[in-house]
């Protein structure tokens, strides 16, 4: 799995995990990033010593990305080379 944070995600994720799990909704599919623990069935691994977690259906799409902090939003970013098109709904 080919993941990275930048420095400031790295920063912000200091001493905690991080969950990331694929999900779908009236705009798509997306991703949700949590602070938690790994659940049964997720791939766990170490990014700049950072504990990451993946569902399943995430690990199959995430390779390449890069996760980053929006500090406007005070949340994380996920900078994916293969994205078309970023969808929101209210």
């Amino acid at each position: 799995m080919n993941l990275s944070l930048s420095a400031d995600a790295a920063e912000h994720l200091e001493g905690k995990a991080l969950r990331i799990a694929f999900t779908t909704g009236c705009g798509g599919s997306g991703y949700r990033l949590s602070y938690s623990e790994p659940i049964d069935g997720d791939t766990v691994f170490e990014v700049d010593d950072i504990r990451v977690a993946l569902d399943s259906m995430a690990a199959t799409r995430l390779d390449g990305v890069v996760i980053e902090y929006d500090p406007v939003e005070d949340g994380f970013v996920l900078q994916h080379p293969d994205a078309v098109s970023a969808v929101w709904c209210g």
